[in-house]
């Protein structure tokens, strides 16, 4: 059971689609949804800094949904903009997109949604309030470390000089910005459930 907990209905739904086997696969619909529609969206901050709903949707969902629909809906979407559907930030898509410079990126969120949704579902259902929200902001740290990690080599292969440190200080604040959207999001999405959190 990953972070979500719903309404009495939602439960009641929840619980014939778990019956049925068909909670995840539902689950990952969902996020590759999320992904297809507002994963695209680049929002400029001050100074050109770009703020991509891609990373912060690929790390949150997880920690939402869990593992399971995370990575399937993650790896459908890296499918579907590598088959050429928009879907990547900035409304960008085919295979020139993941054979390129930010491929790695592309190629690191199967692997941060992995990471998380298990993350997600390991936190024992007695958590407090306090635990989950720690939980959340601490993986959706580790959600963007895990994209920069697999995202930052690949780049520099393309580009040998690039400026590692110059690159990490132009990303940290976008990505700090998303952790803490994301810490909000979950917060607003349990309370909004009925959770306990």
């Amino acid at each position: 059971m990953a972070f979500w907990r719903g309404q009495p209905p939602l439960i009641m739904f929840e619980s014939q689609l778990e019956k049925r086997g068909w909670r995840w696969p539902v689950s990952a619909l969902v996020t590759l949804v999320c992904l297809g529609v507002l994963g695209p969206i680049v929002i400029d901050l001050e100074q050109g800094l770009p703020l991509s709903l891609q990373s912060l949707l690929v790390c949150w969902l997880p920690l939402m949904l869990g593992w399971r629909a995370g990575v399937s809906g993650v790896i459908a979407y890296v499918a579907l903009g590598a088959a050429g559907v928009p879907v990547f930030a900035g409304y960008n898509g085919g295979p020139e997109i993941l054979a390129g410079p930010t491929g790695g990126y592309l190629m690191g969120m199967p692997v941060a949604a992995l990471v998380l949704g298990a993350m997600a579902e390991a936190l024992p259902e007695t958590a407090s309030a306090r635990e989950r929200d720690l939980r959340i902001g601490a993986g959706m740290i580790l959600g963007h470390i895990v994209i920069l990690v697999m995202g930052i080599p690949w780049q520099m292969k393309f580009a040998p000089d690039l400026d590692v440190q110059a690159l990490l200080e132009r990303l940290s604040r976008p990505a700090l910005l998303k952790c803490a959207l994301g810490l909000l999001l979950s917060v607003l999405a349990m309370r909004a459930s009925g959770s306990r959190a």
